[in-house]
């Protein structure tokens, strides 16, 4: 599966963002910063530099992954499938996990895991192990990031409200999109509210337990399989069991988009729940969901502390301004 090419929401090319696209990944790193324990927050915050969110953080491995200097990361954003959808649906590390020197997204989370907790590294290692998991944590609830079949969707040539693209694009972001509107902090806010309101009183109260259900993080391997394997079956219980399973070259805009937003929004919340947990137990050893001050509504967008900016992430962000200059002035798919 390769992913399409770089998302650049804020600046040009919105509508053919990676993995959830802006606003999903903003929206599951806003969720999951609400159920922070109070050391878990601190954590964060210091290995963010200042003026930096953590809605940036979030995005930042897609910019990274489409430069010279990130290009051996992009096949840490998924995990091939080989399976048979929609009959069979499955993912298995040993035979999906890409050739030797590659990785998938599940030996990545395990890697920037066993990373940001070890305190022998230096300070940019660990903040960049940070921004991985904030992002992977979005990535492996897309369920077409976990599934090799016509590349992860992008090969399914679909049509949305009249628009050619593909079927992964539409996932990424086209449908969430068309349900709650552009990426702005606004939107990111009101998507995080509404599900934040149902994960502690309404159609999600029950389900988070489940979703807390593997949270263990000296095997980040087995949880990372356990999250890819529960999107994957949405690869054929809807993605590609719609229709028949007849998707090419149909208008996707409608019906079967009215479908994919609870599944989309679902994953979201699914994604939010699980980084804050996922965190909380790095930092402090408990995933935080039974404390007293669950669901505490403190406003604001998390923003690092650190001050000043080193020399690898000066090269890294030059690379990436000017990787994306080069979209500036391009139409803008609607």
């Amino acid at each position: 599966m390769k992913l399409p090419t770089i998302s650049i929401a804020a600046l040009a090319l919105s509508s053919t963002a990676s993995a959830w696209g802006f606003l999903g990944h903003k929206t599951v790193a806003l969720l999951a910063s609400r159920y922070f324990l109070p050391e878990t927050a601190v954590f964060v915050q210091t290995y963010l530099y200042r003026g930096q969110s953590i809605l940036d953080a979030a995005v930042w491995a897609d910019r990274y992954a489409h430069i010279p200097l990130g290009r051996y990361s992009k096949t840490w954003h998924y995990i091939d499938a080989q399976d048979d959808p929609p009959n069979v649906c499955e993912v298995n590390y040993k035979r999906d996990c890409g050739g030797e020197g590659t990785g998938c997204i599940v030996s990545a989370l395990v890697n920037m895991t066993a990373r940001i907790q070890d305190d022998s590294l230096p300070w940019p290692q660990r903040a960049q192990a940070l921004r991985f998991i904030l992002h992977f944590l979005g990535d492996i609830h897309q369920p077409l990031h976990t599934e090799h079949k016509a590349y992860g969707g992008n090969r399914i040539k679909v049509l949305f409200h009249g628009s050619e693209t593909n079927l992964h694009s539409i996932w990424d972001s086209r449908i969430i999109e068309s349900a709650r509107g552009k990426p702005t902090e606004r939107t990111i806010i009101a998507l995080a509210n509404d599900l934040q309101e149902r994960i502690e009183d309404g159609v999600y109260k029950d389900d988070v337990v489940g979703w807390r259900g593997c949270l263990n993080t000296t095997d980040a391997e087995e949880c990372a399989l356990v999250w890819a394997s529960g999107a994957n079956r949405y690869i054929c219980d809807y993605v590609l069991n719609y229709n028949g399973g007849k998707l090419d070259g149909e208008e996707l805009g409608g019906e079967y988009a009215d479908g994919a937003v609870p599944i989309i929004e679902k994953s979201i919340a699914q994604g939010g729940v699980r980084l804050a947990g996922w965190l909380n137990m790095l930092v402090v050893g408990r995933d935080g969901f039974d404390e007293s001050d669950y669901g505490k509504k403190a406003g604001g967008v998390l923003e690092g502390v650190r001050v000043g900016i080193e020399e690898v992430d000066r090269e890294i962000e030059r690379e990436i301004e000017e990787s994306e200059r080069k979209f500036e002035g391009l139409r803008v798919q609607n």
